[in-house]
C-alpha cells in the first residue's frame, strides 16, 4: 500500500483478525465455499495433470502425517464443512498468539510500533496451540500409481519424503535440484531433452516445509517415447550424484542461480517471496531476523561432498512415489479505539517516476536508460519490432520460431554454450514474442551485466539457424500446439482473438502459429525473417539498475555498434476489422471439461487513442480489479467463478477488450446473461458512480510506486514506454493526464466504446452439458474449433 495508507492497513487487518466472525453469516459462508470449489477446479480438476498434485501428497506422507492431504481439501470436504467448523478454526489459529507480522517499506519505528499495539494490543489472544514438530514420513520402500488424465504425453513423477528447512541437509538438496534440473544446461535437461530429445521437458525442485520436506522429479515425455526409457536415464543420473562429486564448475553454476534468486527477491517489499515475505518466513521457522541477510551465505558455503553425502542419505529406495512448553500468561491491553471509525490517511508522500535517458548509436540503434542504485542488479533487454504482424498471412508462427532460434546457437557458441554461459552467470536470457515486438531480455548482478550483454548481443547479431537446433524446435513446437486441445484456457485465448480480429489476420492468428504453418516453416524462412527485421535501426536496447548511462553506451558501442544492416520494413499498425455483427455466442466443444472458460470481447481504440486515459479508468471499474463489477458480481455475490475480470490488450492497431473467466458448468448460461448484462448497464441504465470513479483514479495512481520497485518492473514499463513511441516524460505526466478525465468523459466513453450488441462471446466446454442452456438465451450460436474457426 502506499506508505501514507499504513495505518488503514493496519486498521483493516486487526479488524479482520479480531471482529470477521461478527460479519460472516451463512449466505458469506456458502458463497465463499463456491469460490473455493472453483479455484479447485481450476488449479487442479481443469488444468493438465492437475489431479496428480491431489494423489502425491498422501502416498508420500501416509496419514496421520499433515501433509498426507492437499491444502485445499476434496469438493466432498468442502461441501461438508459447516459454518462453525470455520469459526471455530479461526478462533483457534487466526489470533495475535499465533501470528508474525511483518511490516517493510517507507514509515516510523516508533509510530507504527504505537499503531500496531492500538489496533492489535486489545484482541484477546487464542488457546494454546499444538505445534507439530519435525515429523518425518512413514513411508518404507517403493509405492508405484497410475492414473489417467485428458492429456497427450506421459508425465514421470518421482517423489522422494526428506528433510524439513534448516537441517543440514536441506541447502544440499536445494543445490542438487539446481544442478539436476534447473535450466537447459542442467544434467536432464541435457540428457534427456536436448541430447536424446525423449523428454519434452524437465522439472526438479525440492520443497523444505516446516516439518518435513519433498524432492521432486518430473519428467514430460516427447511424442513417441516411453516413460520406462527416460526413468532408465533419471536413475542413471541419480546414482552418479550419489557416487561422483559434483564439478566444480555446476557447482559454482547453482550458486550463482540461488544468489541471484535470494538478491531479486530482496528487491520487493511484498508479494509472494518479497521482503516481507521472506521476514515471516525466517521469524516464523526459524525465530531469527538476521537471516534475511544470510542466509544466502548456507548456499554458497556448501561443498561438492555435502551435495554426494545428502543425495547418498535422502534419494533412498523409498519413494513415490510434540515438546510441552510452558503456556505463556498472555492478556489483552486495554484499549479506547473506536474500531467502527475508519482511520484517516497521513498526507500522500510524494513520488517523482523516474525519467529514462535515449541516446542513439551511429547504425541507429536507439539506447535508453534508466539509473537505479541499491542492489547490484541489471536488467536489461533489447526490442525489436519483429512482432507476429511481421508474419507473412501463408506462414503464422515465423517471427515466433524465429525469435525461439536466436539462442540456439551463433557463430561462436553452441546452443548449450550459450544456456551454461548464461546460467553460470545466475541469469536466464528470455525471449518473448509479442504481437507488435520481440524482447531478448536478462536480469543479472551488477558483476555479470556485461558479461551477460556481451552473450546476448552474440544471440541477436550472430545467430546460425543451425539445422539440427531448427528440426528440435520445430518437432517441439508441432508437440505443444498439439497440446493446446489439452488445456481450456489455451483454447480461449487462440479462438477468443482469431474470433476478434479474424483467424489469418494480423492480430488476429496464433503468435506461435498452426499446426500446418510449422510443418511448413523452414530455416530458410528463418534466416530470411532474421534478416529483413533484426536490424539496429529497428531496434531499442533497455537497461535499468545498476549502471550509469555513460557506462551502458559504452558497452552498447562495444557490444553492438558494429551491428549494421539494411533499413527494416515499417508498420503503420493498420488492419483491417471484421464487419460488426450481432452479439454472437460461439462453442467450442471440451468433453468433460470441469469448468466453462469464457471469454465475451470486442475490438476496441487504439492506444494513442485520446479517450487511452477514460477507456483505462472505466475498464478498472469494469472488470480490472478485484472490487470490481464483474468479479463482484459473478465472484463475490454469487460464487459462479474464482476470478471474473475484463482488461484491454492495447495495440498500435485496434486494440481488444475482453471479459470473462472460469466458471462452474451447471452456471455456464448464467454467466453469460450476468456478463452481457454487466456490459449494457455500464453504459445505459447504471453508469459509473462518482464512487466509482474515484476509486478507479484513486487506485490508479496509488498502485504507481509499485510499478517501479524492481528492476524487471522498470524494464517492463519502459518496454512499453519504448513499444508504443511514448515521449521520456510519459511517467511524470501520467497522473497529471488521469486527473484530467472526468466522470462524463468515462460515461461518454462507456456509451460510444462498449458495444454490447456485437460482442463475440466465446464458451470453451462440455457442449453436451452447456449447449442447451446457451440456447435458451436466444442469440445466434455458432459451433467453432479449438483455433475459433467455425465448423461445418
Amino acid at each position: 500500500v502506499p506508505s501514507n495508507y499504513l495505518e488503514l492497513a493496519l486498521w483493516l487487518e486487526a479488524d479482520r483478525m479480531g471482529f470477521l466472525m461478527d460479519a460472516l453469516d451463512q449466505k458469506r459462508f456458502d458463497v465463499q465455499r463456491d469460490v473455493v470449489k472453483n479455484e479447485r477446479r481450476q488449479s487442479y480438476e481443469n488444468r493438465p495433470y492437475g489431479m496428480a498434485h491431489l494423489l502425491l501428497p498422501p502416498v508420500v506422507f501416509p496419514s496421520p502425517h499433515p501433509y498426507s492431504w492437499s491444502t485445499i481439501g476434496s469438493q466432498e470436504d468442502l461441501d461438508a464443512a459447516a459454518l462453525e467448523d470455520v469459526k471455530d478454526f479461526f478462533q483457534t489459529y487466526y489470533t495475535p498468539s499465533n501470528a508474525s507480522l511483518a511490516i517493510v517499506g517507507d514509515f516510523d519505528s516508533s509510530e507504527v510500533s504505537r499503531q500496531v499495539e492500538r489496533y492489535f494490543g486489545d484482541i484477546p489472544p487464542g488457546p494454546p496451540t499444538t505445534r507439530v514438530g519435525r515429523m518425518d514420513s512413514k513411508l518404507r520402500g517403493q509405492a508405484s500409481l497410475t492414473m489417467r488424465d485428458k492429456v497427450q504425453l506421459p508425465r514421470l513423477y518421482l517423489v522422494w519424503p526428506t528433510v524439513p528447512g534448516f537441517d543440514r541437509r536441506q541447502v544440499p538438496l536445494d543445490i542438487l535440484s539446481v544442478v539436476l534440473g534447473d535450466g537447459k544446461s542442467s544434467r536432464l535437461y541435457q540428457s534427456l531433452v536436448y541430447d536424446r530429445q525423449i523428454a519434452h521437458d524437465v522439472a526438479v525442485f525440492h520443497h523444505a516445509q516446516e516439518i518435513a520436506g519433498e524432492f521432486y522429479l518430473q519428467v514430460t515425455a516427447a511424442p513417441g517415447k516411453t516413460l520406462e526409457e527416460i526413468e532408465s536415464i533419471v536413475w542413471e543420473e541419480i546414482a552418479r550424484t550419489k557416487e561422483e562429486p559434483l564439478t566444480e564448475k555446476e557447482l559454482a553454476r547453482a550458486k550463482n542461480r540461488v544468489e541471484s534468486h535470494y538478491v531479486r527477491q530482496l528487491e520487493r517489499f511484498g508479494g509472494f517471496g518479497g521482503r516481507a515475505d521472506m521476514l515471516n518466513y525466517y521469524n516464523t521457522m526459524a525465530g531469527d531476523l538476521e537471516l534475511v541477510n544470510t542466509d544466502v551465505e548456507r548456499y554458497l558455503s556448501v561443498t561438492e561432498a555435502d551435495v554426494q553425502g545428502a543425495a547418498e542419505a535422502m534419494l533412498s529406495d523409498s519413494y513415490v512415489r510434540l515438546s510441552v512448553l510452558p503456556e505463556e500468561q498472555l492478556r489483552p491491553s486495554q484499549s479506547s479505539v473506536d474500531r467502527s471509525a475508519m482511520p484517516e490517511p497521513s498526507t500522500a508522500p510524494s513520488f517523482s517516476p523516474p525519467v529514462p535517458k535515449r541516446a542513439r548509436l551511429a547504425n541507429g540503434l536507439d539506447v535508453v536508460t534508466l539509473e537505479k542504485r541499491g542492489l547490484p542488479l541489471v536488467a536489461f533487454g533489447v526490442l525489436l519490432r519483429a512482432g507476429a504482424i511481421a508474419d507473412t498471412p501463408e506462414l503464422p508462427g515465423l517471427g515466433n520460431l524465429t525469435a525461439s532460434m536466436l539462442a540456439e546457437g551463433t557463430s561462436s557458441r553452441s546452443s548449450s554454450q550459450i544456456a551454461e554461459e548464461m546460467e553460470f552467470l545466475g541469469a536466464h536470457l528470455g525471449v518473448i514474442t509479442n504481437r507488435e515486438y520481440v524482447l531478448v531480455s536478462t536480469e543479472t548482478l551488477t558483476a555479470h551485466w556485461h558479461a551477460a550483454l556481451e552473450l546476448a548481443s552474440d544471440v541477436l547479431v550472430n545467430p546460425t539457424f543451425p539445422q539440427n537446433e531448427f528440426d528440435r524446435l520445430q518437432r517441439e513446437l508441432l508437440v505443444d500446439l498439439r497440446r493446446v486441445s489439452d488445456n481450456p484456457a489455451a483454447i480461449a485465448a487462440r479462438a477468443s482473438r482469431a474470433l476478434l480480429y479474424g483467424p489469418t489476420s494480423r492480430y488476429g492468428h496464433p503468435v506461435d502459429g498452426t499446426e500446418s504453418s510449422a510443418e511448413a516453416l523452414t530455416r530458410g524462412a528463418l534466416t530470411g525473417h532474421f534478416a529483413k527485421y533484426y536490424v539496429p535501426a529497428n531496434a531499442t536496447l533497455i537497461v535499468v539498475g545498476d549502471a550509469a548511462h555513460d557506462e551502458v553506451m559504452a558497452q552498447a558501442e562495444a557490444r553492438l555498434g558494429g551491428w549494421t544492416s539494411a533499413q527494416p520494413e515499417a508498420f503503420d499498425g493498420s488492419e483491417p476489422e471484421p464487419g460488426a455483427t450481432p452479439t454472437t455466442i460461439f462453442l467450442a466443444d471440451k468433453p468433460g471439461a470441469a469448468q466453462s472458460i469464457i471469454r465475451c470481447g470486442q475490438l476496441t481504440i487504439p492506444r494513442h487513442h485520446a479517450d487511452y486515459f477514460a477507456l483505462t479508468l472505466l475498464n478498472y471499474v469494469f472488470g480490472g480489479q478485484f472490487a470490481a463489477r464483474l468479479n463482484t458480481n459473478l465472484r463475490q455475490d454469487k460464487g459462479y467463478s474464482y476470478g471474473y475480470v475484463s482488461s484491454i490488450d492495447w495495440f498500435t492497431g485496434p486494440s481488444s477488450l475482453v471479459a470473462g473467466g472460469g466458471v462452474e458448468t451447471a452456471v455456464t448460461k448464467e454467466a453469460v446473461a450476468e456478463t452481457l448484462k454487466e456490459f449494457a448497464e455500464i453504459r445505459g441504465p447504471r453508469p459509473v458512480t462518482e464512487a466509482e470513479f474515484e476509486t478507479a483514479r484513486d487506485g490508479i495512481i496509488r498502485s504507481i510506486p509499485s510499478q517501479f520497485e524492481a528492476q524487471g518492473q522498470m524494464l517492463q514499463q519502459l518496454t512499453r514506454l519504448v513499444a508504443f513511441r511514448l515521449p521520456l516524460d510519459y511517467f511524470t505526466n501520467f497522473e497529471a493526464n488521469l486527473m484530467a478525465v472526468t466522470l462524463d468523459d468515462v460515461r461518454r466513453v462507456a456509451e460510444e466504446r462498449f458495444d454490447d450488441a456485437h460482442l463475440r462471446i466465446l464458451v470453451v466446454g462440455d457442449a453436451a452439458t452447456i449447449e442447451p442452456g446457451l440456447k435458451e438465451l436466444g442469440l445466434p450460436l455458432v459451433k467453432v474449433d479449438h483455433d475459433g474457426n467455425p465448423l461445418t
